[in-house]
């Protein structure tokens, strides 16, 4: 997907053959990928997203990557 597609509130399922999904909890700036956060630009939104039941991080870019549409 592209970044511009993702949404705060919608469910994703992942790209591949497996079944997980991901709810987007919030989309901005001060949200940092701990897996990239030296690399990211400061102007670079990441995404706060629930996954099970743990809330995690990844940059926006990563995250349209791994969605494959909405669950």
């Amino acid at each position: 997907m592209k970044p511009s597609q993702i949404e705060i509130g919608k469910t994703y399922r992942n790209n591949g053959a497996g079944k997980t999904q991901r709810t987007v909890l919030d989309i901005g700036t001060h949200i940092k990928d701990p897996w990239v956060y030296e690399s990211m630009r400061p102007t670079e939104p990441g995404v706060k997203f629930r996954q099970g039941n743990k809330e995690r991080t990844l940059s926006l870019w990563s995250f349209a990557r791994w969605a494959g549409g909405l669950a």
